[in-house]
C-alpha cells in the first residue's frame, strides 16, 4: 500500500515538473513570437505597404465639428508646454535621484497616418491625435516613476487603471521604519534598467 502511494507521489512530481518545464517553454515561445511579430509589423510599416482593404466609416460633415475645431486644436499649446516642462523635469530630477529616464521613443509612436486611403486632413488629424495622447502616456510614466521614488503607498480604496509602477507600492506597514525600509527597496530601479 505504501509503495503504491509513494509511486503515485513520484509520478505526480514527475508530471508537475514536466508541466512546469512546458509552461516555461511556452513563456519563452510567447516572447519569441511577440518579438518576431513586432519586427514584422515594423518592417511592414517601414515599407509603407499598408493594407488597403481596411475601411473606416466615412464621417459626414457636421456643424458641431466646425464649432469644436478651435477647442480641439487649441490643446496643442498646453500639450507642447507639458512636453517641454515634463522633459526638463525628467532630465534634471531623474538624473539627480538616479531614476532611469523614460525613453520618449517608446511612447511617441506615429504610424496611423501611413494608411494610404486617408486624405491629407485625416493624416494630419492622426499625427495630432497621436502626439497629444502619447504625450499624456509619456507624462504618466514619468509621474509613475516619480511617485515610486517619493511616495509609493497604495491607496486604501481600490483604484481603476493604475499606472505601471502602482502594483509595486507598499500596501501595509506596521511602523515608520518598516515603511521607510520598503521605500528604499523601491528606490532601486534596477528592474526598469534591465528592460
Amino acid at each position: 500500500m505504501k509503495e503504491k502511494i509513494l509511486e503515485r507521489i513520484k509520478e505526480s512530481i514527475s508530471e508537475i515538473s514536466k508541466t512546469n518545464e512546458a509552461y516555461l517553454r511556452l513563456i519563452e515561445l510567447k516572447e519569441d513570437v511577440t518579438q518576431t511579430l513586432d519586427e514584422q509589423i515594423n518592417k511592414f510599416l517601414e515599407e509603407k505597404e499598408i493594407v488597403k482593404r481596411i475601411k473606416f466609416p466615412k464621417v459626414k460633415f457636421n456643424w458641431k465639428y466646425l464649432i469644436s475645431i478651435p477647442f480641439i486644436y487649441s490643446m496643442i499649446i498646453p500639450t507642447v508646454l507639458l512636453h517641454i516642462f515634463i522633459q526638463i523635469y525628467q532630465q534634471v530630477c531623474f538624473r539627480l535621484y538616479g531614476i532611469p529616464l523614460v525613453k520618449q521613443s517608446e511612447y511617441l509612436v506615429y504610424d496611423r497616418q501611413l494608411f494610404s486611403f486617408l486624405n491629407p486632413i485625416e493624416k494630419f488629424n492622426c499625427i495630432y491625435c497621436s502626439y497629444v495622447n502619447n504625450i499624456f502616456r509619456f507624462s504618466t510614466e514619468i509621474g509613475a516613476r516619480t511617485e515610486r521614488y517619493w511616495c509609493p503607498i497604495k491607496y486604501y480604496r481600490r483604484i481603476n487603471k493604475s499606472h505601471s509602477q502602482y502594483n509595486k507600492f507598499v500596501k501595509d506597514a506596521n511602523s515608520r521604519e518598516e515603511i521607510q525600509e520598503k521605500w528604499e527597496e523601491l528606490r532601486d530601479f534596477s528592474d526598469l534598467e534591465k528592460k
